[in-house]
């Protein structure tokens, strides 16, 4: 008994479930010469209901994770968090979420939008940045316990740039003008 629980305790429960499925389905289509030859017939025959039993369970549990994870590659194809942003930057992003932009994200030495920046927590205008996956927040601690780390998209960070470059974005001293494509 101790040595079946030292592999318990080594072993996860999902490797667990895996050794199981796998040692219940060659047991129950073993073919019957090969049962005699190790021996296992009269065991296969006791316990074949329980057997059987926890071949389908543990079956039914693998064929649903396939299918999520089947729906979930759909979905994502579908509705991507990409295209969601993207068109959301083209589409109807406000101006004060474009200033929160180039406020946190813009570098005017080399005139390009940088990955990282610093969003206060009470500022609003993120909300949306958010939900819509254009920036995430990178830490959950803060500094000066009102600003957080943040990050913009890779998608919306090449996104800008490119607008950027291509002049769709002008930036003057204190104001700014963008038509995003």
């Amino acid at each position: 008994m101790d040595i079946l629980k030292t592999i318990v305790e080594k072993l996860k429960l999902k490797e667990l479930c895996a050794i199981l499925f796998i040692a219940t389905t060659i047991i129950t289509f073993m073919p019957e010469k090969w049962a005699q030859l190790i021996k296992i017939e009269t065991f296969r025959e006791t316990y074949q209901t329980y057997i059987s039993l926890c071949m389908i369970a543990i079956g039914s549990y693998y064929l649903l994770q396939i299918f999520q994870f089947i729906g979930q590659w759909i979905l994502g194809r579908i509705i991507n968090r990409k295209k969601i942003a993207l068109k959301y930057m083209k589409e109807d992003m406000s101006t004060d979420e474009m200033q929160l932009l180039i406020e946190v994200f813009y570098d005017e030495t080399n005139k390009c939008f940088h990955t990282t920046g610093q969003i206060d927590l009470n500022d609003g205008r993120k909300a949306a940045l958010e939900s819509k996956h254009i920036i995430y927040r990178s830490a959950q601690v803060s500094s000066f316990y009102t600003m957080f780390a943040y990050n913009l998209q890779p998608y919306a960070l090449e996104f800008l740039n490119k607008n950027l470059k291509e002049g769709n974005i002008e930036l003057r001293k204190n104001s700014f003008k963008y038509d995003l494509k």
